[in-house]
């Protein structure tokens, strides 16, 4: 459910860029009602019993119906191209892969992306039961059993111990079954035995891939195919997992060479600090945060940030991170996520804290692959790297076009926007979409002041 909802999310946003990118060609319009329709769709099925999973099971099949319905929909609005595009507002230099071929690319902010050198290559080696994946950025070591034991960034190590282990844990809420994780269940972990075969799938100049197998609990498996990148600064996990537990949680747990009293957690435009102890009966009452696509492990010079592509749990005890998977509660619905599930993570060791090193800007290129369409050049950039273009859009009621921002750091400041799609009036609107202040428009370019942490919206128009 989680994996559907945000890939959604994620279509929808894209379905909006592209048609407001393709608005400057001949023979294109808007889909406005149909974009809305969508999104009507996957609102609906964000509702808050529907979407953590504490609804019945006829609720979940009406909801996989609706899906697929609108990821059906969705595909066919999305305006076609011969080049791959990059939807977010970060420069992009990553790995792509189209009909089975690699090829190394750089993309601009909202800009296509071209061929370029990749700068290093992908190394594997074997001594024993070590597999070590190496490029120019990290070298990564794990067992055949598919243990992490190090990953390291500059020369830094970034492990402590044994890392990517999964853990199971006894998951009985005192009052609500699918509701609740009490904290109780912390005294119940219990680690899962090392992957039973491990292979190596990939092995080119500008990806490697290993992949382990591992049977968890009474009668789950999880599989990993753990891939590194030529140019890559993250170690990505993409997991496929047949669950069939009962009243079991399935975590990995990552122990990190850092000591920080807080984790930093990213929430929707912003982030929040959790402690790593249980100093206080205030602290222990935190010890599972929701987040949505990181969170971060620092100290003074270093950190490890864990992204993920769609789970919205993780918590940080002392130097372990760990990032939630499953649940497998018996009520409302006696299914509740038994089956199928596909989902991907990644670990991003880094210098200086997740501000400098750019973590926001790294999960979006994460959880943002790019898209087939068809631009001449980047359609919109900011020069503030703190602030992110998180949306670009037709206005709900007028041909204006609407560009919502945020600040993600915590600062303030003037910032500059400038677009390649001309107009002459500019404003701040409130989420209504309703005129606020006046902006000064000099060519392509309008600047606007922003606070910590603001939501800010846009209304540009000719």
């Amino acid at each position: 459910m989680l994996f559907r909802s945000r890939r959604a999310e994620q279509l929808l946003h894209d379905i909006e860029f592209l048609s407001v990118a393709a608005l400057a060609k001949r023979g294109h319009s808007y889909p406005a009602d149909e974009i809305n329709a969508l999104w009507r769709v996957l609102l609906l099925n964000q509702f808050h019993d529907i979407l953590p999973g504490s609804s019945i099971g006829q609720v979940y099949e009406d909801s996989a119906r609706q899906f697929a319905d609108l990821f059906a929909k969705g595909e066919k609005l999305l305006p076609t191209g011969s080049q791959l595009v990059n939807t977010t507002g970060f420069e992009r230099a990553e790995v792509v892969e189209q009909a089975g071929k690699l090829q190394f690319v750089r993309a601009s902010s909202f800009g296509p992306a071209a061929a370029a050198p990749a700068g290093d290559a992908v190394q594997f080696t074997q001594q024993g039961d070590r597999l070590t994946l190496a490029n120019g950025q990290l070298q990564a070591t794990f067992t055949t059993g598919g243990r992490l034991v190090s990953l390291t960034c500059a020369g830094r190590e970034a492990i402590a111990g044994e890392a990517n282990v999964p853990e199971l844990y006894d998951d009985w809420p005192t009052n609500f079954d699918a509701w609740d994780v009490d904290p109780f269940h912390l005294e119940t972990r219990q680690a899962c035995a090392p992957a039973i075969r491990w292979e190596l799938v990939r092995r080119e100049p500008l990806r490697a891939e290993l992949k382990f197998e591992f049977t968890i609990g009474q009668a789950s498996r999880l599989t990993q195919v753990v891939r590194l990148d030529a140019g890559a600064r993250r170690l990505e996990f993409r997991c496929e997992a047949d669950w069939q537990e009962s009243h079991k949680m399935l975590k990995l747990a990552f122990p990190v060479q850092v000591s920080a009293m807080n984790a930093t957690y990213e929430m929707q435009f912003g982030h929040v600090e959790r402690p790593t102890h249980y100093n206080t009966p205030y602290d222990l009452a935190r010890y599972e945060v929701p987040f949505h696509k990181w969170f971060d492990l620092g100290e003074h010079g270093f950190g490890v940030a864990l992204l993920n592509d769609c789970k919205y749990g993780g918590s940080t005890f002392d130097n372990v991170m760990r990032l939630s998977l499953l649940r497998s509660p018996d009520s409302p619905d006696p299914k509740c996520d038994r089956g199928r599930h596909e989902f991907a993570f990644a670990l991003f060791p880094h210098a200086g804290n997740w501000r400098d090193a750019g973590v926001v800007a790294e999960a979006y290129r994460f959880n943002h692959p790019l898209r087939p369409g068809n631009l001449t050049g980047s359609f919109a950039t900011v020069n503030t790297p703190n602030l992110v273009i998180d949306t670009i859009k037709r206005a709900e009621d007028s041909a204006a076009l609407i560009v919502r921002l945020y600040e993600c750091h915590g600062a303030r400041g003037t910032a500059r926007l400038q677009l390649a799609s001309g107009f002459t009036k500019a404003c701040r609107c409130n989420v209504l979409e309703d005129d606020g202040e006046q902006l000064v428009v000099t060519g392509n370019t309008v600047e606007f002041a922003y606070r910590p942490h603001e939501l800010i919206s846009l209304k540009l128009s000719r």
